[in-house]
């Protein structure tokens, strides 16, 4: 019974008169590592809007929110929710659009507070015959600049152009789909339409 109560006070001893393990946090900030997977943030030079890291992340912390009224895509980052696993910045097309940073703190009272939530906004281009969502400006201009003088084959790439050197007013929809609509803002779907019944 005796020795284990002289390894017990030795070891006691040791630790008192050592150096702390730890950091004195957070009176001293902790520097995490280069390569440190924390809370991951957009850049908005470079997301484009495509909603991949949505799609890839596990835990469901990205969601995207589409306001057709004011044209606008809202990409939002659950901090609480995200754990961290990089899918997002791994499968980013653009491989800049967000990136994890050496953050690591999420020390707040509230939930609900803004600091814990990552957003970003882009621009948003509408169909005009069906009025959904086709993909984000920023998107539809890295796609044409990906495929070069191929983009000019079709119609939506030649919208894109044209927008930069004049306004392109929307047109309203008609009662039925005719074959001047192929040169509009047009979803997938609706072209598909278009170009069925001026087919046949």
């Amino acid at each position: 019974m005796i020795l284990p109560k002289i390894r017990e006070i030795k070891e006691a001893l040791g630790s008192l008169f050592s150096a702390p393990i730890t950091t004195p946090f957070p009176a001293v900030p902790f520097e995490a590592e280069k390569n440190y997977r924390g809370i991951p943030r957009y850049n908005a030079e470079h997301c484009i809007g495509c909603g991949t890291c949505a799609q890839v992340c596990p835990s469901t912390a990205i969601t995207i929110t589409d306001d057709l009224k004011k044209k606008i895509r809202t990409l939002t980052v659950d901090l609480t929710s995200c754990m961290n696993c990089g899918q997002c910045e791994e499968k980013c097309i653009t491989e800049k659009g967000i990136q994890l940073s050496n953050e690591h703190s999420l020390f707040y009272a509230d939930r609900k507070e803004p600091q814990l939530y990552e957003r970003l906004e882009r621009e948003l281009i509408l169909c005009e015959i069906c009025n959904k969502p086709i993909a984000c400006l920023d998107h539809l201009q890295w796609v044409k600049n990906r495929l070069g003088a191929k983009a000019y084959a079709h119609p939506n790439f030649l919208l894109l152009v044209q927008a930069k050197s004049s306004t392109i007013e929307p047109s309203s929809p008609k009662e039925r789909l005719r074959r001047e609509d192929q040169i509009k803002w047009v979803c997938a779907s609706c072209r598909q339409q278009i170009v069925t019944i001026d087919e046949f």
